[in-house]
């Protein structure tokens, strides 16, 4: 989808795992976590987190609900202990980058957790390094978005928030 709505190559199934300690992250401007509610980083993962943030890395953080927030939060504080998630609305800019998200409760009916929440975490220069979506799972939507058990207004909107997240990380 990305490939096909904007400028930016992408290949299928081009992505890469790689451990957070890894110095390979540094190759890549952008990065997915999935599921961080159990994330337990190590000093070299907090430190590299925090280098790849400092450097422009962007991280798109998915797939996670009720006590996995808490548990998020304490980790990030770890990595950069003077900044919080910040709760943003449908009105914040990154939501009309590429796409115009004209709601961000178009997916809740089809998540378990309660009412999807979006957080950021800014880089030192006030621009957006981390994207958390709590109570949300974008990659169940994109993964199965030909399936009729995911209506396609929720699915599209998750195309448009990723592609915009994409494009944010690119050019911000």
């Amino acid at each position: 989808f990305i490939g096909r709505t904007t400028k930016v190559e992408v290949e299928d199934n081009s992505y890469r795992l790689i451990e957070l300690s890894s110095p390979e992250i540094f190759e890549f401007p952008f990065a997915y976590i999935s599921e961080p509610g159990e994330m337990e980083l190590t000093e070299a993962e907090v430190l590299n987190l925090r280098e790849y943030i400092d450097r422009g890395g962007f991280i798109l953080i998915d797939d996670f609900d009720s006590w996995h927030l808490d548990n998020l939060r304490e980790e990030m504080l770890r990595v950069f202990p003077d900044r919080v998630l910040q709760r943003l609305d449908v009105g914040h800019p990154i939501f009309d980058l590429a796409y115009k998200v004209e709601s961000l409760d178009s997916m809740a009916p089809y998540v378990e957790g309660g009412e999807p929440a979006y957080y950021a975490l800014m880089n030192s220069a006030g621009q957006i390094a981390i994207m958390a979506l709590h109570n949300n799972d974008l990659a169940n939507f994109w993964e199965w978005y030909g399936n009729p058990g995911y209506p396609l207004r929720p699915a599209t909107d998750a195309f448009r928030m990723g592609t915009n997240f994409v494009v944010h990380a690119f050019t911000h």
